[in-house]
């Protein structure tokens, strides 16, 4: 996964591409490090979904901007629009439920 660390980068990268999934982190998060993990993983069967992450730390204007206050947080676009979010409890199943529909 690419990290950003400007806000304008990361919205530029969303519009870019068509399907993109944004993975949102803090630090010192051993609930973020495992779900990071396993995402990453997740992911390497779909190589057409452009993969993000963003530390909250890093990057403060990105709760604002998406009104996440919690992290891990999973969001999913398609042509620019969130299409999935999950946030705190990721439940890999139904992301891959998700991923699978809008992939094929």
């Amino acid at each position: 996964m690419q990290e950003y660390l400007e806000l304008t980068e990361l919205l530029a990268e969303i519009e870019r591409h068509p399907t993109n999934l944004l993975f949102i982190k803090t630090a010192n998060c051993g609930v973020c490090d495992v779900t990071y993990a396993r995402t990453v993983e997740l992911l390497k069967q779909y190589p057409q979904v452009k993969s993000m992450v963003v530390s909250m730390e890093k990057m403060p204007s990105l709760s604002g901007e998406y009104l996440v206050f919690t992290a891990p947080a999973i969001l999913l676009f398609m042509d620019g629009k969130e299409v999935f979010r999950q946030a705190r409890f990721v439940s890999f199943d139904e992301l891959e439920r998700v991923l699978t529909s809008i992939t094929c």
